[in-house]
């Protein structure tokens, strides 16, 4: 129902005009009390938010201009139609006087009640239209507003393009990324004719020219969906050279759009700069070819040395041996004791090379995968370690329930042997050596726990004690060559899995191996 605001005083034509009003099915709004006072109209009709406004001008037509002018100036009460109510239709002049000030209509009050509560009534209908219509078109912009103002914030590039494939908009991050490249990217459009086509469109930053060409244009992402009405995800596109020092490369997704009747009327591309991602990505790539290269040569340079030094170092061990059962009274206390020390280093070389050795082996041999009982090469590995459980008395707790890996026998051997040796050479001297191995099934594979309650490692070793050579005591504390763990990393490695550690210094150590069930081919 249509809102009517009467500014009329109270008098007899005030209450005509409220009776014919009602008999009509309107209901008249009453104005608040102060809206006979200076400066308060334009207030008053604010708050009351009326579809039309009645002006008596009973107190003559200078007063009702006046009014009529102060609703026209109001920012929100310009929009509201006014009615003049007058005891006697006026003048030309004077009518065109109030129309000009303002008001829409004027009305005799000698007119019969039932015609003017019609007249007031469709003029209070057309006011309502137009506020409503006010409301959405207000509504309606805020929300482009806010549009707008999400189109340029976003992060990656947009851009629209009409039905002919013309970029209509583009956003501020967009104009960025393509820079001097602008055109490279608009030349790319074409239309659905085989002519070449130019004009105008706006980009958001000013007007640019658009050649919209046929060549290679086809395949432009953004003309694949606002032309063909296709959906393009990942689409690499290449502008500038590198030669010149001004390439682009970027990756476009874009979709069509569409009407609300379902007619294509364009489309939209989100487009993101990946040079610098691909420029790093292709020396990442460079240097990882370089490091493989250098890495190849430098184990097939370890692999040769160290069999090469496999001989020297046996007949060394021997004559050593051998000079000390023979000559042994010959060259006194002192003479074997050097040859003593000097064996043992032959002997301690001599495993570092097989260390050696094996590492390189490790990142090279084919494995040979088949699923087996996780028991079965643990039980295996504490075989190889019976010499070390029996001399310190370690207890191994190794479960009959084990759940079944897929992986390389001789490998997992090694893996297990240098796992539970580490336990059983790292354990407390003074204290009985206790190893625990557990495991469960999850969804990467085969999680194995190997719990010690060892002397620890202390956090910021975690990663290193994984690298070639990482020590974290010298020989004469603890024997080893530092390589057992790194040809543990790299059987894990090789069989796609995953190895970390936790510990507590003082407390002990778990290591964790993590097995696929189904390892990358070897």
């Amino acid at each position: 129902m249509a809102r009517i605001l009467l500014l009329m005083p109270t008098s007899s034509m005030r209450i005509a005009v409220v009776t014919a009003l009602r008999d009509s099915g309107q209901v008249p709004v009453d104005p608040p009390a102060d809206w006979e006072e200076p400066g308060q109209l334009v207030s008053v009709v604010d708050r009351t938010q009326p579809d039309v406004v009645v002006i008596s001008a009973e107190d003559g037509l200078d007063q009702a201009c006046e009014r009529c002018e102060g609703l026209v100036g109001g920012e929100h009460t310009r929009f509201i139609p006014t009615i003049v109510l007058v005891p006697e239709m006026p003048e030309g002049a004077d009518v065109i006087r109030v129309l000009a000030a303002g008001a829409r209509d004027l009305i005799s009050t000698r007119e019969p009640l039932t015609l003017l509560a019609a007249r007031i009534d469709n003029m209070a209908r057309l006011g309502y239209l137009r506020r409503t219509f006010r409301l959405h078109h207000d509504a309606l912009v805020a929300r482009n507003q806010e549009l707008d103002r999400i189109f340029e914030t976003v992060t990656s590039g947009l851009a629209i393009a009409d039905r002919e494939g013309r970029i209509v908009r583009m956003n501020a991050r967009g104009r960025e990324i393509l820079g001097s490249q602008m055109e490279s990217f608009v030349l790319g459009l074409r239309t659905p004719s085989d002519e070449t086509l130019s004009g105008e469109t706006q980009l958001g930053g000013g007007p640019v020219v658009i050649v919209a060409s046929v060549a290679n244009a086809m395949d432009h992402p953004l003309n694949r969906a606002a032309v063909q009405g296709e959906s393009v995800h990942g689409q690499r596109v290449d502008l500038g050279s590198k030669l010149k020092g001004d390439e682009r490369v970027l990756t476009v997704d874009a979709e069509p759009l569409w009407g609300e009747t379902g007619q294509r009327i364009g489309g939209l591309a989100v487009f993101r700069d990946e040079t610098e991602a691909i420029r790093l990505h292709e020396l990442l790539r460079d240097r990882s070819l370089e490091l493989a290269m250098r890495t190849e040569e430098m184990e097939a340079f370890v692999f040769t040395a160290a069999h090469d030094m496999k001989s020297p170092l046996w007949t060394i061990r021997r004559y050593t041996t051998m000079l000390k059962e023979d000559h042994g009274e010959a060259i006194g206390t002192d003479g074997v004791h050097l040859l003593d020390r000097m064996h043992v280093n032959a002997v301690r070389l001599g495993r570092l090379v097989e260390d050696l050795v094996n590492v390189v082996k490790v990142g090279k041999m084919e494995l040979f995968i088949e699923p087996m009982p996780l028991e079965r090469p643990i039980r295996d590995a504490l075989r190889n370690l019976d010499g070390a459980v029996r001399e310190c008395g370690a207890v191994v707790d190794v479960p009959d329930d084990l759940p079944t890996i897929h992986a390389d026998p001789d490998r997992m051997v090694d893996l297990f042997e240098n796992l539970l040796g580490n336990a059983i050479k790292y354990r407390k001297l003074d204290e009985p050596c206790r190893i625990r191995v557990r495991a469960n099934e999850t969804i990467e594979g085969v999680h194995v726990y190997i719990e010690d309650d060892g002397i620890g490692i202390l956090a910021d070793h975690f990663e290193r004690i994984f690298g070639l050579f990482q020590r974290l005591h010298t020989r004469d504390q603890i024997e080893g060559s530092g390589l057992g763990l790194a040809i543990v990393q790299r059987i894990v490695d090789r069989h796609g899995g995953r190895i970390w550690v936790e510990s507590t210094v003082g407390q002990g150590s778990t290591f964790h191996v993590v097995l696929p069930d189904e390892p990358p081919l070897a």
